[in-house]
């Protein structure tokens, strides 16, 4: 087996999934591979760069059909299925909001941006614009993951279940980005 960042981050996920946030650690990941700290630290300085290339690969996987896309007709579908993905895949992990949570964007996933916020540009938004909608169309999905990941037996509650949930707030921001846009783009939702 070559041992190489990504190696090691996919190995670190399969141990998250096992023992949790807390459960990974340099040394941790070291026994499972059967490799000594010098090899890992010869490819992260320390936990965090770990964690950040984690949660990079994580969503990477998901999205790269949505990030591929060249042309994207219906920016506000591009958005919500951005959106419901990144749900998906951080529920699909233990502690997988946590992880992303406490991540930076890498080198990589820093260069990839601009590209990102294209369909949004697009649209009609400013550069600006489009990173605060990416940021919080991230952070609402990030705080409703969080919610549902929170550690126990969750208590009962009253009314609609996360998913209902999830996805009314998500129509509610993508209505109130729709409102801001008329009177620059035709917007193709009607």
């Amino acid at each position: 087996m070559r041992l190489s960042p990504e190696t090691f981050a996919r190995a670190a996920l399969k141990l998250l999934n096992k023992s949790g946030l807390e459960g990974v650690s340099l040394r941790k990941l070291g026994d499972e591979l059967g490799v000594q700290g010098p090899a890992l630290y010869a490819h992260f300085k320390n936990k965090q760069e770990l964690l950040d290339l984690m949660a990079e690969i994580m969503l990477d996987e998901a999205l790269a059909p949505l990030d591929a896309m060249t042309e994207v007709a219906d920016w506000h579908w591009w958005l919500a299925e951005r959106a419901r993905t990144i749900r998906r895949t951080l529920l699909s992990y233990r502690d997988g909001a946590l992880l992303h949570a406490g991540s930076r964007p890498t080198a990589d996933g820093a260069e990839a941006i601009p590209a990102l916020l294209r369909p949004l540009r697009e649209a009609g938004f400013s550069d600006k614009e489009a990173l605060t909608v990416i940021i919080t169309i991230g952070r609402y999905t990030l705080g409703c993951v969080i919610d549902e990941q929170r550690p126990g037996e969750p208590a009962p509650q009253p009314g609609p279940g996360a998913d209902d949930t999830f996805e009314f707030g998500l129509q509610a921001l993508l209505a109130g980005l729709r409102a801001r846009l008329p009177e620059r783009v035709p917007d193709s939702a009607g």
